[in-house]
């Protein structure tokens, strides 16, 4: 009985366990497929920002060689371009950006945006990346991003943000430059009586956005700005660093349309079968992101799963319970001492008696003092 108790105390919590998995699974099934994407393929990002009265989500799976391509370009590289030529950075060739900006404007013309809107879409957009400096999120003094990495890092100072929205403006069709304010990096985007603050360049007017603080808007200058001079930068995007995609085995997106449903995300189209090198992810467009109440719908969702749950737990429960039960009566059972067993040879001997001569008294056989008086035996 005692050897059984640990083997089904064993298989109790073996029980335990496994119902234990079957309820955190659904839990974290979602970071494992993160996981497994990132160690494949993809790395996968979700951004969130407000626009329009909306809050709008967008989730990007980014090649993993794609963004290696980008890092191994060294540090020694990037902070000896001076701003005159961050044309370097902004890469309006790549095909992962187009259909980034593809995606960007079939939005727009969802929603019916104006120019001038569908600019403030995509600026809001990048807004919404976490600022940082390069100090503090890389380690070195000074690290412009190229636009692939400041989606991949999700992170960047002023310098990569702006290159992040010069570049995508510049592929939805607006002329830009880059306005340098002290201290500060900021975009210009062409246009004609859009109120607010411009730079006028080659006697045209570029109105100012800046891309790290949130909730501002074409011509809204920031008020540390105010009466302060710039530098206008032109953007030559025939210096842009190209990556060799052939080297990366990675062939052109193909980006197709989706029906538009503002209430639920919309599906990413399936690889065109003709298709035989790895394809870049086509880029499903941001949508506006539901309310939906919080709630628990393991009850509701798998009733048959929930009640099997329930009874496998008051079973294991139950097989815990009667071997503790056991134990504790046949426990006061095997802790009763045993009286020793005086050997036959040893009664016989008890038979004969020893006699004291001093005070006269019998005593045992094996007696060596007088249990009467206390004086020594002495033997006949």
């Amino acid at each position: 009985m005692s050897r059984s108790l640990p083997r089904l105390k064993s298989l109790s919590l073996l029980i335990v366990f496994a119902l234990a998995f079957f309820l955190i699974f659904p839990v974290i099934q979602p970071f494992a497929a993160v996981s497994a994407q990132t160690q494949t393929e993809y790395y996968s990002r979700d951004f969130s920002w407000n626009y329009g009265g909306e809050t709008w989500t967008w989730n990007l799976t980014i090649p993993m060689s794609l963004c290696q391509a980008y890092v191994s370009v060294p540090d020694s590289v990037r902070s000896h371009i001076q701003l005159s030529g961050f044309g370097y950075f902004t890469t309006t060739e790549d095909p992962y950006l187009q259909s980034l900006v593809t995606r960007l404007n079939e939005t727009a013309v969802q929603e019916g945006y104006s120019a001038v809107q569908e600019v403030n879409f995509a600026l809001a957009f990048v807004q919404s990346i976490p600022y940082a400096t390069d100090l503090n999120s890389t380690g070195y003094q000074d690290y412009p991003r190229f636009p692939v990495e400041t989606l991949y890092d999700n992170i960047g100072d002023c310098k990569s943000h702006s290159i992040l929205f010069a570049t995508l403006v510049l592929m939805l069709g607006f002329d830009a430059v880059y306005i340098n304010p002290p201290d500060h990096l900021a975009v210009g985007v062409l246009g004609n009586n859009l109120g607010g603050t411009y730079w006028t360049y080659n006697n045209q007017n570029y109105y100012y956005c800046e891309t790290t603080g949130e909730g501002f808007t074409v011509g809204q200058l920031p008020s540390q700005f105010d009466g302060v001079g710039a530098y206008v930068y032109p953007i030559d995007t025939t210096q842009q660093y190209i990556v060799n995609y052939q080297s990366l085995s990675l062939a052109a997106p193909n980006p197709s349309y989706s029906p538009y449903n503002p209430n639920t995300p919309q599906a990413t189209p399936d690889v065109a079968p003709n298709q035989t090198m790895q394809p870049l992810p086509t880029v499903a467009g941001p949508t506006i992101q539901p309310v939906e109440p919080i709630s628990l719908n393991l009850i509701s969702d798998n009733p048959i799963l929930f009640v099997l749950i329930i009874a496998a737990i008051g079973i294991s429960m139950a097989m815990v319970v009667k071997p503790i039960k056991i134990g504790a009566k046949t426990t006061p059972q095997q802790m009763v001492p045993v009286e020793p067993t005086i050997p036959k040879a040893e009664e016989a001997v008890s038979a004969k008696s020893k006699f004291c001569i001093y005070c006269g008294s019998t005593n045992k056989s094996f007696a060596v003092y007088c249990e009467t008086c206390g004086k020594k035996i002495v033997e006949a």
